[in-house]
């Protein structure tokens, strides 16, 4: 398209189109329904305007028209176990004497019965486990000019060494979860395949604390691992209801400290916690990740965005065993009240530092590369 100054629309017709004239970035200009959006406008020969279309891009892949804006994607279905707070949710888990992921696997069941829920998560599940696998062995530098050196394949080396010079305990460093996050961060930064859990630029995250459970504890099953996903997923579900899982409408604190308080939550369930230890170590990531921004240099998912993910994976994990050494009955912030913090936060926090790349980091190490 670059070089031959020409657009397929859907294979049936080619029209002008040159980058440096018709796609404009408007850093400064923001669009009243959500900050990430995007004008298609079409003109005749003459210039004049043909037709115009308004799309938003409101967090973990979900794209909507400004028509549509707000509405359901699709036709509400009846579940069995609705919810839209957190406080609901373990109330029906304590009534119906259900785990998260049995109340969340008899929903998932009731909204497409014949699809085979098993198969679909333990597919998600390895297609992360072969993304960090090729991330911790991906070497070269990622696209996009600001010429970032991958790391986690180094990083996964350097490791491997110690397992075997040094003592064993190495074995269970945190330094492995931080490492496969930032493997996956980068494939991710590559255009490789990733699975959004709950967005791109926090990717890394879910993919490192599961394949973590998956390598450092001997009595893992398949059924763990679908109970780890259908956990994160309730979790995240929480945060889309009642606050945002977008960058650009709350700041990183809706990405990465969204897939934190995930992966807490859902490592917690599987290592056999109980609800409220499990709320207490969702409730706790996302408590030390309020105010978060979201400043990408130049507008791309690399820097502060790799390193963040693969903090984030570690902290995960200890406030996960944190919350286990204590019953989390005495806790005084809810999950339900630090989302409800978060999206005022969010609401509250300069433009500047949603993904605008025009603050913090990506003000500081401004590069001549338009933000995106």
């Amino acid at each position: 398209m670059i070089d031959t100054q020409q657009l397929s629309l859907a294979g049936q017709k080619t029209i002008h189109f040159c980058v440096a004239t018709d796609l404009l970035f408007q850093q400064k200009e923001e669009l009243p329904l959500h900050p990430n959006a995007m004008r298609f406008t079409a003109f005749n020969h003459q210039g004049s305007p043909l037709q115009s279309e308004v799309y938003y891009s409101i967090g973990g892949g979900f794209i909507v028209r400004e028509a549509d804006f707000g509405r359901s994607s699709t036709q509400e279905k009846a579940i069995p176990y609705a919810f839209t707070s957190a406080q609901t949710l373990f109330e029906l888990c304590r009534q119906y004497q259900l785990s998260i992921a049995e109340l969340m696997w008899a929903n998932e069941q009731a909204l497409m019965p014949s699809r085979d829920l098993a198969a679909d998560l333990l597919k998600i599940a390895n297609i992360m486990k072969d993304c960090v696998e090729k991330g911790c062995h991906a070497e070269g530098e990622l696209p996009g000019g600001l010429h970032v050196r991958r790391r986690a394949p180094a990083l996964y080396q350097q490791l491997k060494k110690r397992e075997v010079s040094e003592s064993s305990t190495l074995n269970h460093s945190f330094l492995w979860p931080t490492v496969y996050a930032m493997a996956v961060s980068e494939e991710n930064a590559a255009g490789g395949r990733i699975v959004t859990a709950p967005t791109n630029g926090a990717a890394g995250i879910i993919p490192a604390v599961l394949t973590y459970f998956r390598r450092f504890h001997q009595d893992t099953t398949p059924q763990l691992i679908i109970d780890f996903l259908l956990t994160a997923g309730a979790i995240a579900l929480l945060y889309k209801m009642n606050a945002s899982i977008s960058g650009a409408e709350v700041g990183c604190q809706g990405e990465v400290g969204v897939a934190c308080s995930m992966a807490a939550g859902a490592l917690t369930a599987v290592m056999g916690g109980s609800l409220e230890q499990i709320e207490n170590a969702a409730e706790m990531a996302m408590e030390h990740h309020l105010g978060m921004t979201c400043d990408p240099v130049a507008g791309l998912v690399q820097i502060p965005c790799i390193e963040r993910n693969g903090v984030a994976a570690e902290k995960a994990i200890k406030l996960a065993y944190l919350a286990l050494l204590e019953d989390g009955k005495n806790k005084r912030v809810s999950l339900d009240k630090v989302i409800e913090t978060m999206w005022a936060t969010g609401s509250d926090m300069m433009s500047l530092y949603k993904e605008t790349s025009l603050g913090g980091l990506a003000k500081s190490l401004a590069v001549n590369s338009p933000a995106c």
